[in-house]
């Protein structure tokens, strides 16, 4: 008879310990399953909302992302056209991309003359049609829906702004928002009105604007609710223009919410450059899938030190570009290894335990064995294996248990909840079959985990004397 056989029918032996046992492994198993897959759902979904937003790598002046923002038209790339016509027509580039847009920050004040009301705000340019085709982005495999893009190409003129601005800026009625609160009366009385030159340049500002992307007699710089935006010029000359608001969006950080502009990319770039002014802070290169970031940064970075002026430029990542990215990713990849540690403790005393009193109750049989010619690595075997197998089926039990609540659950149950820092609530969901090696080495780990436990009393058994454990039969 084979050590098999015996740590097999020693399982059997006392069904109800085994069966315990393995129940114990097998939450353990399925808790580490379900939290892991969850885990991962989370994080693909946050990669999926970081790419949307910054792409997976960014082109920019060096130092931009340490002193850029104090100074944008000091670190602009102007000739941002012509890179970005170099990497769409590179070969070994081409299949690899899905967008390559420039985008520009542009900081400043936000008022709104008509109330007296103004804000330091903090905006950024797109192209409407780019940012159409970086919102729809699903790399990570997520069934996560696109973002809509507020912007419209056919608006050059208008732009979208946070809930929290337009409430300090009491755009309420105007924009006929909910969940909106004008400032006191008494408090708006009280605020300096914006200058009348300031006022009226943005109007005239607005209205050409207008007029010449719709035509004599169709501007809306008098019907559509605006507000005027003041920054200052690459030479240092102030400059003040209107943006008509088209919409909206609630940010998720109130920080954000009440600074947030967005608007095409023209108006940031007469905001920061004047008229007939070009830059871009950054150019966003927007990838098929992740994957493929390792080979596109270091094609991007061959393709700049061939060209003049490249050196000057840098190639960023999503991850440097949002630095928060990692540390969230970071925190729920510690909570799994909480959660894991904690299971692993279960086996080890559950396993440990089951193995410590079958030893206990079969010391005369251990004494036959011994004298029938068993060794003692024999009898360290037996046991050892008898925990293997408690860990293998627990395991396997588990997983199969993690795995079909996972898919005929939690996936089927159209749950929901709404992340820190975001607005728009998000699927919770577990994503087991994408990881396949989180299903293997649940396994391995706890079997392994199993033989661990089962190490000390196996040790016991096989050091027992053969005389005394015959005593017990």
């Amino acid at each position: 008879m084979n050590l098999f056989d015996l740590a097999w029918r020693n399982l059997l032996r006392n069904r109800r310990r085994s069966l315990l046992t393995l129940g114990a492994l097998a939450v353990s198993a399925m808790a580490l399953v379900i939290f892991g897959g969850y885990v991962a759902t989370l994080i693909s979904a946050l990669q999926t909302e970081t790419v949307r937003e910054t792409g997976h790598l960014q082109i920019m002046r060096k130092g931009f992302l340490d002193f850029g923002r104090g100074n944008t038209a000091r670190y602009a790339i102007r000739d941002h056209a012509q890179w970005i016509a170099r990497i769409r027509a590179d070969a070994e580039l081409q299949p690899l991309l899905r967008v390559v847009t420039p985008v520009l920050q542009v900081q400043g004040v936000a008022g709104n003359f008509a109330s007296g009301a103004s804000s330091t705000f903090s905006g950024m340019g797109w192209l409407p049609a780019d940012r159409d085709e970086l919102l729809a982005w699903a790399g990570a495999g997520l069934p996560l829906p696109p973002r809509a893009n507020l912007l419209r190409a056919d608006q050059p003129q208008g732009g979208v702004i946070g809930l929290g601005l337009a409430q300090l800026l009491a755009l309420c009625e105007a924009l006929e928002l909910r969940d909106c609160v004008n400032p006191p009366k008494d408090a708006a009385s009280d605020a300096p009105a914006m200058a009348d030159d300031l006022s009226a340049l943005a109007r005239q500002a607005g209205t050409a604007e207008a007029a010449s992307a719709s035509g004599p007699g169709q501007s809306t710089a008098d019907t559509q609710p605006g507000i005027e935006l003041l920054s200052s010029t690459s030479g240092g000359a102030p400059s003040v223009l209107r943006m008509d608001i088209l919409r909206t969006e609630r940010q998720g950080v109130r920080e954000l919410d009440v600074s947030f502009v967005a608007m095409p990319l023209g108006l940031a770039e007469r905001l920061v450059f004047g008229p007939g002014g070009q830059g871009a802070s950054a150019i966003v290169v927007q990838l098929a899938e992740t994957a493929q970031l390792p080979v596109a940064r270091a094609r991007l970075r061959a393709l700049l030190d061939a060209h003049p002026g490249g050196a000057d430029l840098e190639v960023r990542d999503f991850t440097e570009v949002q630095p928060q990215y990692l540390q969230v990713v970071g925190m729920f990849q510690a909570l799994f290894r909480f959660v894991a540690l904690l299971m692993g403790v279960v086996t080890l005393f559950s396993v440990a335990n089951a193995v410590g009193m079958s030893v206990g109750e079969r010391v005369g049989e251990i004494g036959t064995l011994r004298s029938l010619g068993f060794r003692r690595g024999h009898v360290r075997r037996m046991f050892i294996l008898e925990g293997v197998l408690i860990g293998l089926l627990g395991a396997l039990l588990g997983v199969v248990a993690g795995v079909l609540l996972s898919e005929y659950v939690i996936n089927q149950a159209g749950w929901s909840w709404t992340p820190p820092g975001r607005v728009v609530p998000v699927p919770v969901g577990v994503d087991v079959f994408g990881h396949p090696a989180l299903l293997a080495g649940t396994v391995l780990v706890l079997a392994g985990l199993a033989a661990l436990s089962s190490l000390l009393p196996a040790n016991r058994a096989a050091r027992m004397q053969i005389v005394e454990a015959l005593r017990h039969v």
